[in-house]
């Protein structure tokens, strides 16, 4: 299943242009347009695996309107997605400008977008379905308090936390090479998270791997229950 939404080269670019050059990094804008077909196709791969995701546990949850809250949302790229399901989606990020637009241009209506700060105070405990984390836990030093949050906001043992890690294995950091990125700015890597994910009461309930497993995987795709 390939994200429904997606948002066209033109957008991205204007995104792109709003942003400073490492917020569009942290967004992956650079590798949706980059020039290298596979590199391109890797970034859109992982953003399809979490709709599919996204659609599953949506109608495992069996409930109408959900409640989706898409944490470290960067450009949105998952909003038309997550709007087949959700009454109430919020986007939660550090930097909101991208989303801002993507909202203004496709009149997404039922869309909430609250910096780290605002949604600690304005999603009500319990209130919650599903919360997206994709590419945003390995940036964010101490974890333990954002997973606790993360907890209380879920309604029940229905509903799902669904994460997207790095491996920050060779093959990762030969991928980053290649497509021109440099740095090593993530805090942890999937194998550490994951322990401290469970360790605060999650439990993981399937797991998946992009492209292959073992050391081929660049990426561990999970979802959680409470």
């Amino acid at each position: 299943m390939l994200v429904r939404h997606r948002i066209d080269d033109e957008l991205l670019r204007e995104m792109a242009g709003r942003l400073s050059a490492e917020d569009a990094a942290e967004m992956a804008i650079p590798s949706y347009l980059h020039k290298n077909p596979l590199l391109r196709s890797m970034a859109w791969w992982r953003v399809d695996v979490l709709a599919k995701r996204l659609d599953r546990a949506a109608r495992a949850v069996g409930r109408n309107e959900l409640t989706i809250v898409d944490y470290g949302c960067g450009s949105g790229v998952l909003f038309g997605d997550a709007l087949r399901f959700a009454r109430d989606l919020v986007g939660v990020d550090l930097v909101l400008d991208a989303a801002k637009l993507l909202v203004e241009r496709r009149a997404y209506r039922g869309v909430r977008l609250l910096t780290p700060d605002e949604a600690e105070t304005q999603i009500e405990p319990g209130s919650v379905d599903i919360i997206l984390a994709g590419e945003v836990l390995e940036h964010i030093e101490p974890l333990g308090p954002i997973l606790q949050r993360f907890r209380s906001w879920l309604r029940d043992d229905r509903s799902r936390l669904l994460v997207t890690l790095p491996t920050e294995n060779q093959l990762y950091q030969l991928g980053r090479k290649i497509a021109g990125f440099s740095g090593h700015y993530h805090h942890a890597t999937a194998a550490t998270i994951t322990p401290e994910i469970q360790q605060v009461g999650f439990t993981l309930t399937r797991r998946e791997t992009i492209p292959l497993p073992g050391p081929l995987s660049i990426y561990w795709c999970m979802d959680f229950a409470k």
